[in-house]
């Protein structure tokens, strides 16, 4: 048995989620609209391939809260407002379904594909886990795009050199 909870609780999931997903949105509605394509390194993703794998990841984790398995989307980010308005339906969406999971389906194994092949076999909660800190972890690249694109960078856990003064 291990000596630490491999996927932690429902609840305590669902307040991590309620407030990434909030901090998350301060991030994204920060980018300027006209500032998708930017990108700081010819081989860096843009910051509208970055922002949509966020969405993405929700994407994924509202699927596997209603199914054994789902398929990785392939789709290529739409524009600002498109893009604001799908993150903000898919973090409510989760936050909603999040509240319907038992203790059994937090543990039940789940699978996410690619191109047809599994990549990933986990319990849901594990899964959930994974893309919260994908999710944010992608949030902290775009906020490093954000000063070179012109815009100020949101508070993020605390006051930021933009939100100060």
């Amino acid at each position: 048995m291990p000596d630490f909870d491999p996927v932690g609780t429902i609840e305590f999931f669902r307040e991590r989620h309620r407030v990434e997903s909030a901090t998350t949105a301060k991030v994204l509605h920060a980018i300027p609209a006209d500032m998708l394509s930017y990108r700081t390194h010819p081989n860096s993703p843009t910051a509208g391939t970055t922002a949509w794998t966020i969405v993405r990841c929700l994407e994924i984790s509202n699927h596997l809260t209603s199914s054994d398995s789902t398929e990785v989307p392939r789709t290529n980010h739409p524009d600002h407002v498109a893009l604001l308005a799908e993150f903000h339906h898919s973090a409510e969406r989760l936050q909603q379904q999040l509240v319907a999971i038992d203790p059994t389906d937090w543990l039940k194994e789940r699978k996410v594909t690619s191109s047809g092949i599994v990549i990933l076999t986990q319990p849901l909660g594990q899964i959930l886990w994974l893309f919260l800190f994908d999710g944010i972890h992608h949030r902290g690249q775009l906020s490093t795009y954000l000063r070179p694109m012109g815009a100020a960078v949101p508070s993020i856990y605390g006051p930021s050199a933009d939100t100060t003064a």
